[in-house]
């Protein structure tokens, strides 16, 4: 019995382990982000404040510029992703940002 229980404690003790180093390497991809780049058929692409579509314009980007995509949201049955593009930080739609360049 008492054997049963030292294994016990063993594979917990992995378990939390494995939880704990998993939980890091997930919040370390999460703040690393990806690069994306702004696609769309309109000519003027909004980066706005909050994400929401009328919310106050941070800056107009240009079509093909490299973004940096740090996090997502979905607001009113869009999708959106928070990005820095060079010193400027913002949401923009999701489906106007695509992963190759133009």
């Amino acid at each position: 019995m008492r054997r049963l229980w030292m294994i016990t404690a063993v594979l917990a003790m992995i378990l939390l382990a494995t939880t704990i180093y998993l939980s890091r390497e997930a919040r370390a991809k999460k703040e690393e982000g990806f690069t994306g780049y702004v696609v769309g058929l309109n000519s003027v692409i909004y980066l706005r404040e909050e994400p929401e579509p009328a919310s106050h314009i941070v800056t107009i980007l240009e079509l093909g510029q490299q973004v940096f995509i740090t996090d997502e949201a979905d607001s009113r049955g869009l999708s959106w992703y928070q990005v820095r593009a060079g010193d400027n930080e913002g949401w923009i739609l999701a489906d106007r940002i695509g992963v190759d360049p133009p």
